[in-house]
């Protein structure tokens, strides 16, 4: 059984983002082909950084390739126990990040590509249902007797 818990407590967004570093770029585009291929992740986004980090007793610095996985809530854990098994560090960094809202049309991607099914709306709506607009209205207090109270006049 994996240490790495299939959902976060506390995480609430229909995204989440998993950000992984790796030593070279072509091991972050081997690694991502295979993860998007098998729908772990939507898309893996790779960008070349320069990192410096305590390793060993010793201040490192190093080039390296940080990759940015777009997947859903319930692939995390299946997507860290993979890249554990794929990666070639000691300790690799694998981080989760909640995305708390996404555009609807992104969600919807997102869903379709890693096989999610129909992704829920946002906040529990639907986002093309129109809105009513202005403001909510104070509910009424009640008087004593259980009336509606009369508001107060200056």
């Amino acid at each position: 059984m994996s240490p790495l818990p299939v959902e976060p407590a506390g995480g609430t967004g229909p995204m989440r983002v998993v950000l992984c570093s790796f030593p070279t770029d072509e091991d972050a585009a081997r690694i991502s082909q295979e993860l998007v291929e098998r729908r772990f992740a939507a898309c893996a986004q790779r960008f070349p950084i320069r990192s410096t980090y305590w390793w060993k007793g010793h201040v490192e610095t190093a080039s390296e390739s940080l990759v940015l996985f777009k997947t859903l809530p319930k692939q995390v854990g299946a997507l860290f126990r993979r890249l554990k098994t794929l990666h070639p560090y000691e300790v690799p960094e694998i981080v989760e990040l909640d995305v708390a809202r996404v555009h609807p049309g992104y969600l919807a991607y997102l869903f379709d590509a890693v096989g999610g099914g129909a992704p829920p709306y946002p906040l529990g709506g639907d986002p093309l249902s129109p809105r009513r607009s202005g403001s909510r209205r104070a509910p009424a207090t009640l008087s004593p007797r259980g009336t509606p109270a009369q508001p107060r006049r200056r």
